[in-house]
């Protein structure tokens, strides 16, 4: 969400997206709290403060005198090559090792265990959901224990893997928590209600409020428009090779959701997309995509 904060700190920016930080020098040179005590009522809101507030320690502490790393940006950067480059966990707490011993003032953590622990803080996680080969289900709530396909009776796990290991993985990031974000920070706040504030005085089409389907819906649904902090959200998908030109028939298979309660001149970009699941696959799901969207329609009818 840089540009939304028009951030140049990367650690800036994944504050931002964890916790709707928005970072302030105070006048004693001191960084002022993330929330006023007004801006949110509900304390259930402030449940994640402690991981904050460490967040905040490990994104501005130098790694060592001299460094221009902070220890978080450091770590992060060291998880970014573990993952680019298929680096085992015990491979990753050796580096580490080796690290503190030529490096003994820098303030890295014991073990790459550890270390997953300080990013893990930044609340990016997903949800794993076993999911069958074939696109028909879902191996979760009262399905989660089956060892087959209830519908095509494909095995869940993978026959060439000597390991029991799932055939196919739908990673699905939670929308809640993403939600509240958005109305973490007072400027994200106030830009959530622009579809309710702003004009337009020209009378152009430049954003889907301008619609007619915008306005039936504002018609047909009196309560829900009352309040201009409820959520307006578009979905998009689309498959592609993360691989790009490399002879491999692997996709994937990202699903987003776009916030229209934003301004157009930030709703449509990268920025401001909230990522809803990841589905892989060698092909687009098609009409079986509505098998992988349940946790997501779930998540929006307790909403």
């Amino acid at each position: 969400m840089q540009e939304m904060f028009h951030s140049e700190n990367p650690i800036e920016i994944m504050l931002n997206d964890a916790f709707g930080y928005d970072r302030h020098q105070t006048a004693d040179g001191g960084i002022s709290q993330p929330l006023d005590s007004n801006e949110i009522s509900n304390e259930a809101h402030r449940e994640d403060t402690g991981d904050f507030h460490d967040l905040i320690k490990d994104g501005s502490e130098t790694l060592h005198e001299g460094s221009k790393y902070t220890k978080l940006e450091f770590l992060i950067k060291l998880y970014h090559i573990k993952v680019y480059c298929g680096l085992s966990d015990k491979a990753m707490t050796m580096i580490l090792d080796l690290l503190r011993d030529a490096f003994e003032d820098a303030k890295l953590p014991p073990s790459f265990y550890e270390a997953k622990k300080t990013i893990s803080k930044l609340g990016l996680d997903y949800i794993k959901i076993p999911a069958c080969p074939n696109n028909c289900m879902l191996y979760w709530e009262g399905d989660s224990e089956l060892e087959a396909c209830k519908h095509c009776g494909t095995s869940k796990w993978n026959p060439n893997k000597k390991k029991k290991q799932v055939a196919k993985v739908l990673r699905y990031f939670p929308l809640k928590p993403r939600l509240q974000r958005l109305f973490m920070c007072g400027k994200t706040a106030e830009h959530m209600r622009w579809h309710a504030s702003g004009n337009n005085a020209g009378g152009l089409m430049r954003h889907p409020r301008d619609g007619e389907a915008w306005k039936t819906f504002d018609q047909t649904h009196s309560g829900f428009v009352s309040d201009p902090r409820n959520i307006r959200l578009g979905l998009a998908s689309d498959d592609f090779n993360p691989f790009g030109t490399m002879s491999t028939t692997y996709s994937i298979c990202p699903v987003f959701l776009i916030p229209y309660n934003l301004p157009p001149w930030m709703c449509m970009k990268h920025t401001s997309f909230i990522l809803s699941m990841i589905i892989p696959g060698k092909h687009m799901p098609g009409n079986n995509i509505d098998v992988y969207l349940q946790p997501l329609v779930k998540e929006l009818c307790e909403l």
